[in-house]
C-alpha cells in the first residue's frame, strides 16, 4: 500500500514537473547573419534594426537587416600595437534623431586614449564631425592592458572603461604589478589604477552635453571640484575591464575584469582570479593591491627581492613614486563573482582553464514590446556574462533587489569559439558577435541572431550535390539528406529550382533526391525549398557549373606525409590535367599563369590527435595573445618552438 501510494506521488510530481517546464532548450535557433568581421570588439543595435560594431583595426561596420550584408561606414587612423585601436562604441540615447555615436580609440597622433562624439548621415561616418569631449594618455613603451568599452546608462551617462595601462609581467610573477624602481613605470599599476588623478585603470562616467561636451554627473567618486581626485571617476582599482554593461531599469555597472596570472596562493598574496563586478554606487575595487575576495597582495621590495606586509582593504595605501594623486583611498569592495585558473570553490560552475570575464546586459521580459521569437519569461532579471578564453555563457540570475541567486547554464547547445558581443533587440530576441578562435583576425568569426520559436518551427533544409561540375550534358545528383523538421510528424514537401545568371528560373523536381540533366552551359544555382504542413519552410543552395571539365591536380612534391621545416620555403610541383586545356607535361607554360597554390596550417588542440603542446595551451589562455603561424601581441608558436627544438626535454619541462 505504502508502495503504491508513494509511486502515485512521484508520478505526479514528475507530471506537475513537466508541465511547469519554464522553456524547451530545442526551441532557441542560432542563424549566423555575417561571417569575416576582423577583430570584432563592440556592437549596437540601432532602431533601424541596423547593427553597428567596430574592428580594432580602426573600421566601423554595419549589418544591415534590409540588404543582409555588412556595409563598411566609416574608418578611423589608429594606433593598434599593444591591444590599442578601435576599442569602444555607444549609440547615443537620441542616435535616431541626431545620427550621433561616440567612438574610444587610440589616436596614432597621441599616446593615449580619444573618446569623442561622431555624427553618422546615411550610411556613411562624418570624420568632420569629431567633437572630442576627453583624452587621457598612456604609456605606449611597453603592453598592454587599455581595456575600453562605452555603454550608456538609462540617465544619459556615458560610462567609459579603461585598463590599468600595465604590463603583466616582468619580475611581477603573476601578482601585483608594484615595481617602484626607476624607469619601470610600465610595470607599476599604482601609477594608474590606484592612482586619483588618472584616468587609467578606471570606469569613468560622464554626461554629455548636445553641444559635444560633457558636465560631470551627481554621485561619482570624488567631488566634483577635483580636490581629491578626479571627478570624472565612478570606479577605480581596475585591471583590464574590456566588457561592461549598464541595467536599463536599475542603473547598476557591471563589468568583467581580467585578473593576474599567478597559478596558486604565495608569500607574495593571491592567486590571480577574473571578476565579474556589480556597482550600485561609485568605489574602489582594490587593483593593484587586492583581488576576488579582497584578497591582498604583499608591499614588495623588487629591489632587493624583499616581501614586506599584506595591504589592507579597509585602509588602502598608494605610496609609490609613480603616483600624482591622493596616498589614503577609498576602502577596497570586494569582487561580485570571481573564479581562478583552477577550480572555484564558491563557483564552481565556472570550471576551470583560461580567463577572460565579461559581462553582458541584463534580460527585462517585457510581455507588451516582446515579439513570438523573444527570450522566455524564465529568464527575466538575468545579466548574461561571459568567458572570451575559456569559453563560457553563463546566466547570473538575479532576485528582485538585484542580488546573486545563482548562476546558471545558457544555452547548452549553443556553439561558439569566443564571445565577445551581446545586445537583446526590442523583440526580445538576441544578437551576438562571436570573435573567432584567437586574438588577431579570424575568418570563423560571426554575427549570429538567436531566437526562440513558440508553436511551429520551420524545417531546415540541407542540399548537396554531385557531379556539378562539367561539360554539357551534365547529369547531376541532388540530395537531400540531412533536411530535417523539428516538429514530429510534420509532412514535409520539397521543390528543386535552377536560377540561371539570367535569372531565368527552371523547375527541376518536387523529389526529396533527384539525378537531373543540364543540357545548357551556364552557372546556375539550383535551390531546395522545404516546406512543412503549416506553410513554414526553409531553402538551402548549391552551384552547378555547366561547360568545362574541371582539372585533375596531384601533387608531385611534396607527397602526403612528406616532412617539412616551418621556418623555410616549399618546393612544390604540381601535375594537372584538363580534358580541355591539356597535360601540364606538355603544356605547363600557360597552365602557371592560371595555377594558385595556398598552404593552410592546420591549428592544434582542436582534435585528440593534436601535437600534445597545442593541445596544452589550447587548455591554458595562451591564445589571448599568441597565434600558431603568425605574430599577434607575443610571437608565433612556431618561432618558440623553433628555440627548443634540439631540447629532448622540451615537453617534459612544459608539463611539470
Amino acid at each position: 500500500m505504502n508502495q503504491t501510494l508513494s509511486f502515485v506521488l512521484s508520478l505526479a510530481l514528475t507530471c506537475t514537473a513537466l508541465a511547469q517546464a519554464p522553456y524547451e532548450e530545442e526551441r532557441f535557433e542560432v542563424t549566423t547573419l555575417a561571417t569575416g568581421m576582423q577583430s570584432p570588439i563592440e556592437m549596437e543595435l540601432a532602431p533601424d534594426g541596423r547593427i553597428f560594431f567596430i574592428e580594432l583595426g580602426g573600421k566601423l561596420r554595419a549589418w544591415h537587416p534590409g540588404e543582409k550584408k555588412i556595409i563598411e561606414i566609416g574608418k578611423l587612423d589608429v594606433f593598434t600595437p599593444q591591444e590599442n585601436g578601435l576599442i569602444g562604441l555607444a549609440l547615443a540615447p537620441d542616435f535616431a534623431t541626431t545620427g550621433h555615436l561616440y567612438l574610444q580609440y587610440s589616436p596614432k597622433t597621441f599616446e593615449g586614449q580619444h573618446i569623442s562624439r561622431f555624427t553618422i548621415k546615411g550610411n556613411e561616418l562624418d570624420l568632420t564631425s569629431e567633437k572630442l569631449l576627453l583624452k587621457f594618455g598612456e604609456q605606449r613603451r611597453e603592453c598592454c592592458h587599455h581595456a575600453g568599452a562605452l555603454e550608456f546608462g538609462p540617465d544619459g551617462t556615458l560610462y567609459i572603461a579603461t585598463g590599468d595601462n600595465t604590463h603583466p609581467g616582468g619580475d611581477s610573477g603573476g601578482y601585483a604589478p608594484i615595481d617602484e624602481r626607476k624607469d619601470r613605470e610600465p610595470y607599476d599599476a599604482q601609477k594608474s589604477a590606484s592612482n586619483t588623478h588618472s584616468h587609467v585603470g578606471k570606469i569613468l562616467r560622464i554626461k554629455p552635453t548636445p553641444e559635444g561636451s560633457y558636465t560631470i554627473p551627481e554621485g561619482n567618486l570624488f567631488p566634483k571640484d577635483g580636490s581629491k581626485g578626479l571627478p570624472e571617476i565612478y570606479v577605480m582599482g581596475c585591471r583590464n575591464p574590456w566588457k561592461i554593461s549598464v541595467d536599463q531599469k536599475t542603473g547598476y555597472l557591471y563589468w568583467g575584469d581580467v585578473g593576474p596570472d599567478a597559478g596558486g596562493d604565495g608569500p607574495r598574496g593571491s592567486r590571480g582570479y577574473d571578476e565579474v563586478n556589480q556597482a550600485r554606487k561609485a568605489g574602489n575595487f582594490g587593483w593593484p593591491y587586492f583581488v576576488g575576495p579582497n584578497a591582498p597582495y604583499a608591499y614588495y621590495d623588487f629591489e632587493n627581492k624583499k616581501i614586506g606586509a599584506m595591504f589592507d582593504p579597509l585602509k588602502p595605501v598608494n605610496n609609490s613614486p609613480n603616483n600624482t594623486g591622493a596616498k589614503e583611498l577609498p576602502p577596497a569592495q570586494p569582487a561580485w563573482i570571481y573564479y581562478p585558473y583552477g577550480e572555484s570553490k564558491e563557483f564552481p560552475e565556472l570550471g576551470t582553464g583560461g580567463r577572460t570575464a565579461c559581462a553582458g546586459p541584463v534580460f527585462r521580459y517585457d510581455p507588451a514590446t516582446h515579439g513570438p521569437l523573444g527570450f522566455p519569461k524564465h529568464f527575466d532579471n538575468c545579466m548574461i556574462f561571459f568567458d572570451w578564453n575559456r569559453p563560457f555563457i553563463k546566466w547570473a540570475r538575479l532576485d528582485e533587489k538585484s542580488n546573486l541567486v545563482k548562476i546558471e547554464s545558457f544555452v547548452p547547445s549553443l556553439q561558439f569559439k569566443r564571445p565577445v558581443a551581446f545586445q537583446f533587440a526590442p523583440d526580445g530576441s538576441l544578437y551576438m558577435m562571436d570573435y573567432g578562435t584567437t586574438w588577431g583576425i579570424n575568418p570563423d568569426s560571426r554575427l549570429v541572431h538567436i531566437i526562440y520559436v513558440r508553436g511551429n518551427r520551420a524545417p531546415v533544409a540541407q542540399a548537396s550535390a554531385k557531379n556539378h561540375i562539367g561539360k554539357a550534358p551534365l547529369k547531376v545528383t541532388l540530395s537531400s539528406e540531412g533536411t530535417r523538421d523539428k516538429d514530429p510528424n510534420d509532412k514535409l514537401t520539397y521543390r528543386w529550382l535552377a536560377v540561371a545568371a539570367d535569372k531565368s528560373e527552371r523547375e527541376l523536381s518536387t523529389k526529396p533526391n533527384v539525378e537531373v540533366t543540364f543540357d545548357k552551359p551556364g552557372i546556375y544555382n539550383v535551390q531546395l525549398t522545404v516546406t512543412d504542413e503549416a506553410g513554414e519552410s526553409s531553402t538551402a543552395v548549391v552551384p552547378v557549373l555547366v561547360g568545362n571539365d574541371p582539372p585533375k591536380v596531384k601533387f608531385t612534391h611534396p607527397r602526403d606525409g612528406d616532412f617539412i621545416e616551418v621556418d623555410k620555403g616549399i618546393n612544390y610541383e604540381l601535375s594537372i590535367l584538363d580534358s580541355e586545356d591539356g597535360d601540364s607535361d606538355f603544356e605547363m607554360p600557360d597552365m602557371n599563369t592560371r595555377t594558385t597554390v595556398t598552404a593552410t596550417l592546420r591549428r592544434g588542440g582542436q582534435t585528440p590527435d593534436d601535437p600534445p603542446g597545442l593541445a596544452l595551451m589550447k587548455k591554458s589562455d595562451c591564445f589571448n595573445c599568441h597565434a600558431v603561424d603568425r605574430k599577434v601581441i607575443g610571437p608565433a608558436y612556431f618561432e618558440v618552438a623553433a628555440k627548443y627544438k634540439s631540447n629532448a626535454k622540451a615537453m617534459d619541462d612544459a608539463t611539470d
